[in-house]
């Protein structure tokens, strides 16, 4: 394919993934709004009874499986789904999966976050290689960025090599990340959720805690033990991702530059 047909390609590739991600924001719109609505009457519903809810939420997750077995929750406005989703992120059993218990829950949110953060970040540094600052960058608007990036800021004339080079850098890095279940139409949205929902780590951690965050194995056991359970099949995926350009680059998973 020359030049020509592969920025052609690109810039329907791009158009059409505009489109799927107004669709999947619409849905996470929705989701986010329901899941405050659903935890103010679980809150008022089971205020000083915990054991009741738990109860509720087994004999609910066990019809909600049934149902929908196969959905993600964030790609659904069932309420069977919402509810179980709620609850289930509130019962999580974690004695057997040894979360570290000096992470209080809403630093173990905020490293949720960070995972999907520090993802995104490292797909951009891979493709935009050289480039310092990312602001206004995120995994979402990659090909937009490509294009933006290639036109000269003082002639607006495009630079046709350079914006072949981009492309030939995204496209075979999300072949690599393809490989391991990273979905070019769904990920790079999920990524945003996460990061939108649980936020970052606000400071900079020592040395220590930045050796700890570093761990694999702590990040997988973190996301067992804090996330809701139909979110943690693809936050598993993006610690994944995340493990694989850090090794590939012979650099630990999370890169505090901020």
């Amino acid at each position: 394919m020359d030049p020509e047909q592969t920025i052609a390609a690109l810039v329907s590739r791009n158009e059409q993934l505009k489109h799927e991600n107004e669709k999947m924001k619409l849905m996470v719109s929705d989701l986010t709004g329901r899941i405050h609505s659903f935890s103010k009457i679980l809150g008022e519903s089971t205020e000083g009874n915990p054991r009741s809810l738990c109860q509720t939420t087994y004999d609910e997750r066990q019809s909600s499986e049934d149902l929908h077995r196969s959905k993600h929750v964030y790609r659904t406005s069932s309420p069977i789904d919402l509810r179980s989703f709620i609850q289930n992120s509130i019962c999580i059993d974690t004695s057997e999966l040894g979360c570290p218990a000096e992470y209080p829950h809403n630093v173990k949110e905020r490293i949720l976050g960070e995972i999907a953060h520090q993802l995104d970040r490292s797909i951009l540094s891979h493709v935009f290689l050289g480039q310092k600052r990312f602001y206004g960058f995120k995994t979402l608007n990659i090909p937009d960025k490509i294009i933006e990036l290639s036109i000269h800021p003082l002639s607006g004339k495009v630079d046709k090599g350079y914006q072949l080079y981009l492309t030939q850098r995204y496209t075979e890095l999300m072949e690599q990340l393809k490989q391991l279940g990273y979905k070019i139409t769904l990920h790079p949205t999920f990524i945003e959720f996460v990061v939108n929902t649980y936020g970052i780590l606000k400071d900079k951690p020592d040395e220590i805690q930045t050796m700890k965050y570093n761990n694999p194995e702590t990040l997988r056991k973190i996301i067992m033990t804090t996330a809701p359970v139909k979110l943690q099949e693809d936050l598993l995926l993006l610690l994944k991702c995340l493990c694989h350009l850090a090794e590939k680059k012979n650099k630990p998973p999370f890169n505090f530059y901020r």
